[in-house]
């Protein structure tokens, strides 16, 4: 890259230019796009943070909405800590079920000897029934107060995401005489960039656990579609085409919260239930995104139903 700066340019935009790069095209296209982004936000007035966050270049899906009745309607995100409540739900519904088994078993065994110790077994019979309708309510008013903390908890973190979402209007009182004034975006473009670009070498995909990057920069480019070996005749061959098509498995992909992920791992992830999982990068943990797969958890799940259908059939056949 190259810095135009100088006394007299202070309070002008820095100036990016690309001299070389082994990076593919759309690779270098997306990070060079950001930081120029990045620049024009702090040129309209934005903090560092504001800027990388609204210079993102994948955007949130349509049908993301910030709001509890949406959110409810779509089902919500999906975290490990949403799993282990599922888990304590189950847990509970089958605590409950046996509670209740045990109301009716006790309700229906009134018999028993016409003597003293057939009276004493059905007042310890009725005991124990009024004992599980007890526990029952019990257990539903805890499970109420639980349900109501984490819907507390999920509109909390709905409304910090919505902070993070915002546009920056908000971030200036402009009635009250504020001004916005250009931020300078040197020092935060050259970190942007070491970090982003040095930083993507090392990456790790979050799913395999393996680089996301190969060592050899012609075998990325062949990722991109870039050019294969053809035989004498030509044509490519049958092992170049498969060789090829395998390499695009690992193409690396970026999504909406930043992170690398390969392409075969991506469409496991997001294709494979349970649907709409956050982010297993434990310094991310944000609802993963991208463009070229579906957003919506129902529809997700019926092509995932659909599929096992299919393959179903063939088995069969």
């Amino acid at each position: 890259t190259r810095s135009t700066y100088s006394p007299t340019t202070q309070g002008k935009a820095c100036l990016l230019q690309v001299q070389s790069t082994n990076f593919p095209s759309p690779i270098e296209h997306m990070l060079t796009t950001q930081a120029q982004e990045i620049v024009k936000r702090m040129q309209d007035g934005l903090p560092p943070e504001r800027a990388l966050h609204m210079s993102n270049p994948i955007r949130l899906p349509k049908n993301f909405h910030l709001n509890a009745e949406e959110a409810k309607a779509d089902g919500g995100r999906l975290t490990q800590e949403t799993i282990m409540d599922l888990k304590h739900d189950t847990e509970t519904l089958k605590r409950v079920t046996d509670l209740r088994h045990t109301e009716s078993a006790v309700g229906h065994n009134t018999g028993g000897n016409a003597t003293s110790g057939g009276y004493q077994n059905h007042k310890a019979l009725a005991k124990e029934r009024k004992d599980a309708r007890r526990t029952i309510q019990k257990i539903t008013q805890s499970e109420r107060e639980y349900d109501k903390s984490l819907e507390e908890k999920e509109r909390a973190w709905k409304l910090e995401e919505k902070k993070r979402l915002t546009g920056y209007y908000e971030l200036y009182n402009v009635q009250e005489g504020g001004t916005i004034e250009p931020q300078p975006s040197l020092f935060v473009l050259v970190t942007f960039l070491v970090e982003k670009i040095r930083g993507l070498v090392e990456e790790i995909c979050p799913c395999c656990k393996e680089r996301v990057l190969p060592v050899d920069p012609a075998e990325l480019n062949a990722m991109y579609g870039g050019s294969s070996h053809n035989d004498d005749n030509g044509n490519k061959s049958v092992a170049n085409h498969h060789a090829k098509h395998t390499k695009k498995k690992k193409k690396p992909m970026r999504t909406y919260c930043g992170c690398w992920y390969h392409k075969c791992c991506l469409n496991t992830l997001l294709t494979e239930p349970p649907f709409g999982l956050s982010c297993p990068n434990k310094d991310c943990g944000q609802r993963v995104f991208h463009p070229d797969w579906p957003s919506d958890i129902k529809q997700l799940e019926r092509e995932w139903a659909a599929k096992q259908a299919r393959k179903r059939e063939i088995e069969d056949a």
